[in-house]
């Protein structure tokens, strides 16, 4: 809830700016914003941690593959200064600046901007991690802004360390398409862990429901939710990086985007697979507790069936009158409870033989 009321409070202040005006939108954060760099070709490969706007002009403008990758969004001014040194529009630096954009994909003569969802789901709970990744690609060089430190990228750049496969022998188009297809590999594995714990859940439910069902169903409906928010616009995204012909992005890329493609297809398959297990589960949660009440009911109903004659025969010996001949026999007593015995067990077994338990 306070996360919604800083965005509201930072969209506040926009209010009445003219279009292009710089104000960070998202979560407040303090920790130092870092600006990472590599550059590559298929015979050499340079790093640079923390590198200077100096440097990173000279590293933009080489004639090499270049990845620049700053870590935090919320410095207005840093941001702006990467903005400026690359050409972009102040629209374009304002949409990187606002972590709440919707995913999107917009085409310039010599770069385009795509904004995607990085997604991270917590091991033992349905909290699910968003964050905004923004991409500037040129000619010669991928830039990505990301929300903060860490991030999925450790295997392609395992891959440019390591020079695996085609990465270092092409351009910053196939890098761009790396990038994307880590992150929209993590949508796959997300909905197969959501798709083993809404089996689990559903498990659970129906051996025993109980009201923390009710709330763990809830919760896995707003992840869900939250998933086809982020899921959703993704397809049109990488549509439109499929159908537009850019001189930024090869011919023979389109290959593997249209792979990228099927698996955000899948994943919003999923996605609308698990909501309707979702609310399946609802049915079945209500099934099984009101299954589970009759059990209950049906056992009440039992025993209050086996004590309306035992009730019967005590109210009659209960009675306070004089000529009650039972009242002076000797063996009165033992002989009632002979005969309720025998009454309840001869109701058990009818019971059991109209398999009413």
């Amino acid at each position: 809830m306070g996360i919604r009321k800083r965005l509201r409070r930072n969209r506040t202040q926009k209010k009445g700016m003219p279009p292009g005006s710089l104000v960070y939108i998202g979560e407040e954060k303090t920790e130092k914003v870092s600006v990472t760099a590599v550059e590559f070709d298929d015979q050499d490969l340079n790093e640079y941690e923390d590198i200077s706007l100096e440097k990173l002009s000279e590293v933009f403008h080489s004639d090499k593959v270049t990845w620049i990758n700053v870590n935090g969004v919320h410095n207005v001014q840093l941001v702006d200064e990467i903005s400026k040194m690359v050409g972009l529009h102040p629209l374009t630096t304002e949409d990187i600046l606002n972590t709440e954009h919707r995913p999107k994909i917009d085409f310039f003569e010599d770069h385009l901007l795509g904004i995607v969802k990085m997604l991270d789901l917590a091991p033992n709970s349905t909290d699910l991690d968003i964050e905004q990744v923004s991409f500037i690609l040129t000619e010669n060089t991928v830039i990505t802004f990301q929300e903060k430190h860490g991030d999925l990228f450790d295997p392609v750049r395992l891959q440019l360390k390591e020079s695996k496969g085609r990465i270092r022998k092409t351009g910053a188009d196939f890098l761009f398409y790396s990038l994307l297809d880590v992150i929209f590999d993590q949508y796959l594995i997300i909905m197969d862990e959501m798709d083993d714990r809404i089996a689990e859940l559903e498990g659970m439910i129906m051996e025993n429901p109980d009201n923390h069902s009710l709330q763990d169903i809830n919760e896995y409906k707003n992840t869900i939710l939250q998933l086809k928010k982020t899921v959703w616009p993704v397809r049109e995204v990488v549509n439109k990086l499929i159908n537009r012909k850019v001189s930024y992005i090869k011919e023979d890329i389109s290959f593997y985007l249209q792979d990228i493609h099927d698996h955000i297809v899948q994943a919003n398959d999923m996605v609308e697979t698990s909501r309707g297990q979702l609310y399946g589960l609802l049915d079945v949660y209500y099934s099984s507790l009101s299954m589970k009440m009759n059990e209950i009911m049906k056992v009440l109903t039992i025993v209050s069936t086996i004590f309306i004659p035992l009730t019967f025969i005590a109210g009659i010996y209960g009675m306070n009158f004089t000529n009650m001949p039972e009242l002076d026999w000797q063996w009165s007593y033992p002989a009632v409870w002979i005969v309720m015995i025998i009454i309840t067990g001869l109701m058990l077994v009818y019971f059991k033989r109209k398999n009413w338990f």
